[in-house]
């Protein structure tokens, strides 16, 4: 998929904001999200964090404690229950105190992984910039069931059809023009 936007030299955007940047990364499992996000973080000296590793710890493990010897454990076999995340992570958000992306942005600048509908209208006016990672070339998207976020939701979409430097690239003329 293609941005019919056309591309935004978002240093001097970023820049202009006279705070750390707040970036939220969105888009299919495997489709290259957190390696979007070292890159991003590498080009523009930001920090980031995976809302799954994140929530393993705050949200999903005390679920699963009785399936695994760790929270390490529970997000090694994250894949094979997607579904399980997303309504253990829609669960955490709903409690008293800060959201998930309140927390992660305490601490960091890139949140990556969002999925439910829910949490991003909660969350959208938290972030300054919202990007799409799109591998939809080489691999499917991920089912209805633990994902509700589509590109239209993104201030900008990526393609993320090649190897990595083409990623890097891709990153680089979206920050620098």
């Amino acid at each position: 998929m293609t941005d019919p936007r056309p591309a935004l030299p978002l240093a001097p955007f970023l820049a202009g904001l006279g705070r750390r940047p707040r970036i939220l990364i969105l888009g299919h499992a495997r489709h290259g999200k957190d390696t979007a996000a070292a890159l991003l973080a590498r080009l523009a000296g930001l920090s980031f964090a995976s809302s799954s590793e994140f929530a393993a710890r705050r949200a999903v493990f005390p679920l699963v404690a009785d399936l695994y010897p760790d929270w390490r454990a529970a997000y090694a076999d994250r894949g094979n229950h997607r579904a399980l995340w997303f309504h253990a992570i829609a669960a955490y958000n709903l409690r008293p105190g800060p959201s998930l992306a309140e927390e992660i942005l305490a601490d960091h600048a890139i949140y990556v992984g969002m999925r439910s509908r829910a949490e991003f209208a909660r969350s959208r006016r938290l972030f300054d910039l919202v990007l799409w990672i799109d591998a939809a070339r080489r691999l499917p998207p991920e089912p209805a069931g633990s994902m509700e976020l589509a590109p239209p939701d993104a201030d900008l979409v990526i393609a993320n059809n090649g190897d990595e430097a083409a990623l890097e690239a891709r990153l680089r003329a979206a920050l620098f023009g």
